[in-house]
Order: structure tokens, then C-alpha cells, then sequence
């Protein structure tokens, strides 16, 4: 063994340990948002306004084109709104090419020909919630699962880090 194996072993040891260090970990990671502000207001002023990188394009088309019909809501917005938004959820979706290896998880997780519309009944969701007991769906403050604001605080921000979590009492 040459002096110049173990310097080179030792070099690679070192900027492995500097690029792990360096990396988010999974906590820190978050979700691109829609930088137009109508997302967050037309979107968010009724529910939180869910990270795009939660579905993929096809399931944010789907949704945007019955807009009339929103979970038994008419949420209908005008034509320049519905067209600046549907850009941008298509740009950031889990299929799309801003999305990082979470968002591809999720993507994966969903048939090709699928396009869900709720991404808490997605093998993804209820697989990160649970631990959770199923009493907390009722909890009077968080209602449903996808009232994700109820416990994620900057979920509109499309962040969701575990350390931020506080699930309100019952």
C-alpha cells in the first residue's frame, strides 16, 4: 500500500462527511409554493393552500378544470387567475421538474393513469400520519386530514417540518 491510497480514501471520507453535513435533512426540507400571490389567496382563503409538489400535474389539471364543482363548492375564479395558477401548480408538481426526491416519491406512489384529489387518502400521507391516533381527525381545531394548517403552521409556505408539529389538544 502506496501513502497515496490512504490520502485519496481519506480526501473522499472528507467531503463525504461535508456533503452530508450540508444536506437538509428531512425536517428542514419544504415544498416549493406558487410565487403568485393569487394562489395562496384565492386557494387559501378557504383551505390551506396546498403544497403543488403534493400531486401531480394531471390531478391539479383535473381539479382546476372543475373548479364549479370543488368538494361541493363552487370555488370558480376568473380566467386570467385560474390560467396563472394552473401554470404554476403544473410547474411545481410532483411530476414536474422542480420536484425533489420527496415530491417524486409521491409521484411514484400514484398510478399513471390515476388522478387523485386529495392527498391525504395518498399511500404517502397516510404513511408519514400513522401514528397518529384516529381520534385527532375530529379534534374540533383539525376537522379533517387535510386541514394540514391545523398542525403544520407553515404549511401555507409549503413547509411541514415534524420538529414544527403541534397537534392541538382534543
Amino acid at each position: 500500500m502506496t501513502w497515496r491510497q490512504p490520502v485519496v480514501l481519506l480526501l473522499f471520507v472528507g467531503v463525504a462527511a461535508v456533503w452530508l453535513w450540508q444536506a437538509p435533512t428531512e425536517q428542514t426540507l419544504r415544498f416549493p409554493m406558487p410565487t403568485n400571490k393569487a394562489y395562496v389567496q384565492e386557494c387559501g382563503s378557504c383551505h390551506t393552500a396546498f403544497a403543488p409538489g403534493t400531486l401531480p400535474a394531471r390531478s391539479w389539471r383535473l381539479m382546476m378544470a372543475n373548479l364549479s364543482d370543488h368538494f361541493g363548492e363552487d370555488a370558480s375564479m376568473e380566467e386570467p387567475y385560474e390560467f396563472a395558477i394552473l401554470k404554476e401548480l403544473e410547474t411545481f408538481a410532483s411530476d414536474g421538474n422542480h420536484a425533489d426526491m420527496r415530491m417524486q416519491r409521491i409521484s411514484a406512489s400514484i398510478s399513471s393513469n390515476a388522478a387523485p384529489q386529495e392527498f391525504s387518502k395518498l399511500p404517502y400521507f397516510l404513511k408519514l400520519h400513522d401514528e397518529l391516533a384516529p381520534n385527532v381527525w375530529q379534534r374540533k381545531k383539525v376537522g379533517v386530514a387535510s386541514n394540514c394548517i391545523a398542525c403544520h403552521s407553515r404549511a401555507n409556505e409549503g413547509r411541514y417540518d415534524e420538529l414544527e408539529v403541534r397537534i392541538p389538544a382534543g
